[in-house]
Formats: structure tokens, sequence, C-alpha cells
């Protein structure tokens, strides 16, 4: 993460206003790249690759700068394939976290690139697209709804 990356990151926590947030539907043949949160929010959940975008930087270099820094992944990105609000309220109603997230179609670049952990994830790896439905990875609802329309555009550009 860039020095300007670490001094944002100081305020995400009951922040001033919405941060912009990228993350990546990363497709490598039949398999989707997953990581395990290293950091609040969903510290050890299972999620796309992403993060907070930088200033000066499109969504789409964003994208491909927090997967690689996640986990070592060079990725190409296709699309936008979603917007989503993403707002985490304390025991007290208080807004803890408010990210407003734009969620890539992205294709590996390498073939064979293995994930390896980096910046904010403890684990990373490649995921069957079934399994990515299973109860194993609990993504949600919004996350595999985002998925379900990244498979179903990636198929649409294959064409």
């Amino acid at each position: 993460m860039s020095a300007q990356g670490e001094e944002a990151r100081v305020g995400r926590e009951y922040p001033q206003a919405p941060i912009v947030g990228v993350a990546a539907v990363v497709l490598r043949g039949e398999d989707v790249l997953l990581i395990r949160r290293g950091r609040e929010p969903m510290l050890g959940a299972w999620s796309l690759p992403g993060g907070a975008l930088e200033l000066g930087e499109t969504t789409a270099e964003g994208v491909a700068r927090e997967v690689l820094e996640e986990t070592g992944v060079r990725v190409r990105p296709v699309a936008i394939v979603a917007t989503l609000d993403r707002i985490v309220r304390d025991e007290d109603g208080r807004v803890r976290y408010h990210y407003v997230l734009v969620e890539w179609l992205c294709l590996a670049e390498e073939a064979g690139a293995d994930p390896i952990c980096g910046d904010d994830a403890v684990e990373a790896r490649w995921v069957s697209r079934l399994e990515i439905f299973s109860q194993e990875y609990d993504l949600g609802a919004s996350t595999l709804g985002v998925v379900e329309r990244a498979l179903k555009l990636a198929e649409m550009t294959e064409r």
C-alpha cells in the first residue's frame, strides 16, 4: 500500500464522508479469485479482492492496483459490473464504515498465476465457479449477485 493509501486508512472508521472503493470479480478460466479479509470491516470473511481508491486514480487503475497488492495477480479490467453501498452501523446506529463500491469484471493476465497474500488479505485462492456459491465461502447475497452478473457479462463478451 502506498503512503497515500496508509494515510487514508486512518479515517475509514467513523468517516466524515463515504469512501470510494473498488472490488474485482477476477476470472481465470473457470475460476474466480477470492481473498480472506485481514482487516475490518469483515475481518476473516471471504470476499472479492479490492480496497479504497487513491486520489488521482481511475476506478480501473485502482482495481488493478488493489488486486495486485492483495494477491500478486495482474489483471485487465474489462467492465463495471455494479455499484454498491456498504454501510455498517455500530450499536448506537452511528455509521462506522461507509463505502461506495465500484465492482469490476477483470481477467487474470497470466493463466497460471497463483495468488500470493499481501496487503489486506490473509488468504487468497482460486475457487471454481460452482464452489463460489457454496456455504463454505459465505459471500452474502449482494456479493453473489455481483459474481453472477460478472459471469453473465463475461459470457456475453466471449461470444
